[in-house]
């Protein structure tokens, strides 16, 4: 005697083809709030010479589905001198900030890799909860 058991493989293929789609929204989204929370934090401790620079800072996410990356840039430049990459990049190390709070590397000091890794696994899951996974 032989019996036969048939599943209907519809739906879980269904989930693992729109699976893509969906973490591809969630890494977006994602990005998009660490590129928001990136520049806040860097405009937070960026020198205050004259609040130039602070305006300055600026961000994308580039980049398509999970192939994305957010870019910070602070080019506060006049008269092709550029105060942001001259303050963060070539004078680190030089003399003392007037303003307590800041800090010269403020694109470095306002990342924060490992909230914004959970932000992008969180994200990422619940596109895929919201997609039916």
């Amino acid at each position: 005697m032989a019996k036969d058991f048939e599943l209907d493989l519809g739906p879980l293929r269904h989930l693992i083809a729109k699976s893509p789609d969906a973490a591809g929204r969630g890494a977006r989204q994602a990005m998009d709030d660490i590129k928001d929370d990136w520049i806040r934090e860097a405009r937070d401790i960026a020198p205050l010479d004259s609040s130039n620079l602070r305006k300055q800072i600026s961000g994308d996410v580039e980049g398509q589905d999970l192939n994305l990356k957010t870019i910070v840039t602070a080019n506060a430049a006049q008269k092709g001198f550029n105060y942001g990459y001259y303050i963060h990049e070539e004078n680190a190390g030089g003399k003392s900030l007037r303003t307590s709070g800041t800090v010269k590397k403020f694109l470095d000091e306002a990342a924060d890799e490992a909230k914004w890794k959970r932000w992008l696994e969180e994200e990422i899951a619940d596109e895929l909860k919201r997609a039916g996974w």
